[in-house]
């Protein structure tokens, strides 16, 4: 995707915007991490991260008004995916606020924009992705928690706004990454046991991000 001036500036402008929405987010994850590491609960590195997703999705979706919703969820996701690694958690004290601006977010386009089709089929996606995460964590017992069926619920919804195969997607691309994090040694272990595991949210996150870079 070619970029003209203003698209440049554009991108450039959401990148600065994003490492001081990274740094102050950086707050979030220190307070929410049990056990702190000088690297992951740096300002620097939420910012850092936070600047190039939301550069990425200014470039992708430009200056529509899904780039509100996608960069307010990509800011909220950093430390949900940092606390879900290094933890293995998803707290509700962002997992829900997350949910429910992505939700708020796009009922506001669906009414600015007189069109309800891409709205309902969110919400469905956002049903269905929950649904069957908490399908998973059923027969698992246990082994899918809480927080994982909210962030699945806003990967449907983000990605079942463009369409059913990008939702779709998102969780096959969620479950490769998770099953390539089970399968290559020392991909991922968990800090507390000695057993290597799976943190599903940045998985998820992941996928999402997929998506919307490849369908836009």
């Amino acid at each position: 995707m070619q970029l003209s001036m203003s698209g440049l500036w554009w991108v450039l402008g959401t990148a600065v915007v994003g490492l001081g929405l990274g740094a102050a987010s950086s707050a979030l994850t220190r307070r929410l991490l049990r056990d702190t590491s000088e690297i992951v609960s740096s300002w620097w590195l939420g910012a850092v991260v936070t600047a190039a997703l939301l550069a990425l999705l200014a470039w992708r979706v430009s200056d529509r008004g899904e780039f509100a919703v996608y960069g307010f969820a990509a800011v909220l996701g950093v430390p949900l995916a940092v606390v879900d690694w290094c933890e293995h958690r998803l707290p509700r004290q962002l997992a829900w606020p997350q949910l429910a601006g992505v939700v708020a977010g796009f009922g506001a386009l669906c009414l600015a924009r007189h069109d309800a089709e891409p709205g309902v089929r969110a919400v469905g996606a956002l049903l269905a992705a929950g649904a069957l995460l908490l399908v998973l964590a059923v027969l698992t017992n246990g082994g899918v928690g809480a927080g994982d069926i909210v962030v699945a619920a806003v990967v449907g919804a983000v990605t079942g706004w463009t369409g059913w195969p990008q939702a779709a997607g998102s969780l096959v691309v969620a479950s490769v990454l998770a099953l390539l994090m089970l399968v290559i040694p020392g991909a991922h272990r968990s800090a507390t046991q000695g057993d290597s595991t799976v943190p599903f949210g940045p998985c998820l996150f992941g996928g999402a991000l997929v998506m919307i870079l490849t369908s836009g």
